[in-house]
């Protein structure tokens, strides 16, 4: 297949002025997509056809259609575009502003795009993206977890705030930078505060100098596992969601199914020696127990897994579906078999719900509360002194430890 990158990338992230215009995949003319600027087009969600006129049900198929807006995007049964446009967060920047991109970035944007457009990954990318951006724009950080903050792609979908590139500098005003490769500087966050040499403003220190092969191996084959922890006031709405982009056939909790462990089995072994009255030696009995470790026991559902179904196909050509615990009073409906068994031939979204979201935007609203002023927790510099001091005393908060029960740090509160 033809693949070309539009390489006009937003660097609002990293402070350099440079709005983004991720395109995953140009393809061929003969490739085109089935939607092209009909944003309403209606089309079955089970056969994958395009429907010229409004019908209840599919007259293919029989399915009972739902009426999806394709928004921003643009998709067909076999290929996909994502093309996705992102503003210039830089309020002196007035008008598109297009600067050569340092030669470290480029090669490092090249060599991720070639392997995640290569195998496939842009969707998980790009979805990853669209539930990020949902979160933040209602209100709710999101916080990612694990190796995704290996991408630099993922950096600059605004997926993870990990910054992955070597440790530099970056002026937010005239796009300046000044990078360290040599390993003498193993964080960004520990470069000293220093003004721009250009036109005087304070520089952006960033850069954690991680290898992208952390997350995709040295291949760049590995199916990407992007881990997001969500507020958990705001896990089922993130979970709605993705019904609104995909459609209500096509999204599914993850299943569990729950084994019997080994002492269970002992246990059971034992109760039926003591209920039939019989006896048995040790090794008999752990020869029965044996046979009884592992077999089901009950089934349950991923905290935070989502299975998410290819259009135009059916679910049970995968798994049966099922309610948790066949619970029929629950609106939620899992995969009957455990999603280690399908998740290789299907794609598994970790929308996981954390407190530190919730406590984040709360403690936001308090501030603001009694300042009267907007406050953005992540405007709060890392190495603020301040900050730092909370790990040595309790002098940034204006307390003595006898105020907090004897506790001579301000971190443990």
């Amino acid at each position: 297949r033809s693949v070309g990158y539009g390489f006009i990338v937003n660097f609002s992230r990293c402070h350099f002025s440079i709005p983004l215009i991720y395109i995953f995949q140009i393809l061929p003319e003969s490739q085109k997509p089935i939607f092209k600027n009909d944003l309403t087009k209606q089309y079955c969600s089970n056969c994958g056809r395009k429907l010229n006129q409004k019908y209840k049900y599919c007259p293919y198929c029989g399915a009972k259609l739902h009426r999806h807006e394709i928004k921003e995007w643009e998709m067909n049964k076999k290929t996909a575009i994502f093309k996705q446009r992102y503003k210039c967060t830089n309020k002196s920047c007035s008008k598109t502003v297009t600067t050569e991109l340092p030669d470290i970035v480029e090669k490092r944007l090249k060599r991720e795009l070639d392997s995640i457009i290569g195998n496939g990954f842009e969707v998980v990318y790009y979805v990853s993206h669209l539930l990020v951006k949902k979160s933040l724009d209602d209100g709710y950080l999101v916080g990612s977890r694990g190796s995704v903050g290996s991408s630099f792609v993922a950096t600059m979908s605004e997926i993870t705030e990990v910054n992955p590139l070597a440790p530099h500098y970056v002026c937010p005003k005239c796009q300046y930078n000044e990078w360290y490769e040599d390993g003498s500087v193993a964080s960004g966050y520990d470069l000293p505060e220093k003004n721009c040499p250009k036109c005087g403003a304070p520089l952006k220190a960033d850069g954690q100098d991680i290898p992208f092969e952390t997350f995709l191996g040295f291949e760049g084959d590995k199916v990407p596992d992007i881990d997001l922890n969500f507020s958990g006031d705001y896990q089922p709405r993130a979970h709605a969601y993705l019904k609104e982009v995909f459609g209500d056939t096509h999204v599914f909790r993850a299943g569990t199914i729950g084994t019997v462990a080994d002492k269970t089995a002992f246990g059971y072994v034992k109760g039926y020696i003591e209920d039939t009255h019989k006896e048995m030696r040790i090794a008999e009995i752990e020869r029965l127990a044996k046979g009884c470790e592992g077999v089901r026991r009950t089934s349950g559902q991923h905290p935070g897994g989502i299975i998410v179904l290819p259009i135009g196909q059916d679910i049970n050509s995968f798994t049966p579906v099922q309610h948790p615990a066949n619970d029929t009073t629950t609106d939620i409906v899992t995969t009957h078999f455990d999603y280690h068994s399908i998740d290789h031939n299907l794609l598994k979204l970790d929308i996981l719900g954390h407190d530190d979201p919730t406590m984040i935007k709360m403690l936001e609203e308090l501030v603001e509360q009694l300042t009267g002023e907007k406050f953005v927790a992540t405007e709060i510099k890392l190495d603020d002194p301040g900050v730092m001091q909370l790990f040595a005393d309790t002098s940034s908060l204006g307390i003595t430890p006898d105020d907090i029960g004897g506790c001579p740090v301000g971190c443990l509160g």
